[in-house]
């Protein structure tokens, strides 16, 4: 299992790559977002670490946490999240990797 997280803060329309990872021999990643403005988490996976192909996105409510789980199907995974018009305050990214042997 391995974990990642963030806690800075994001200018207003701003978008920013928080993280990029080899999936290793991981099924799925998890995790727990929150932020004091509206945005878009994307999850992008990608079978080079180049060409993105594909994007699962989860949107961010004002002050409300959300919770987001995907299969990992490229051998790449990012993190890549679209901050809304206004400079956040308050943010924070937890997720981790985890696989089918995982306890």
């Amino acid at each position: 299992m391995a974990y990642f997280g963030n806690s800075g803060v994001l200018g207003a329309n701003d978008n920013t790559v928080i993280a990029q990872h080899n999936t290793d021999l991981h099924d799925r990643i998890t995790g727990l977002i929150f932020s004091d403005k509206a945005g878009v988490l994307h999850v992008e996976q990608s079978g080079d670490g180049t060409n993105w192909d594909w994007d699962d996105t989860v949107t961010v409510v004002v002050s409300t946490g959300v919770k987001f789980s995907f299969e990992l199907y490229g051998p790449y995974v990012r993190l890549r999240y679209v901050n809304g018009a206004a400079a956040q305050t308050v943010f924070r990214l937890a997720a981790r990797f985890s696989s089918a042997g995982d306890s």
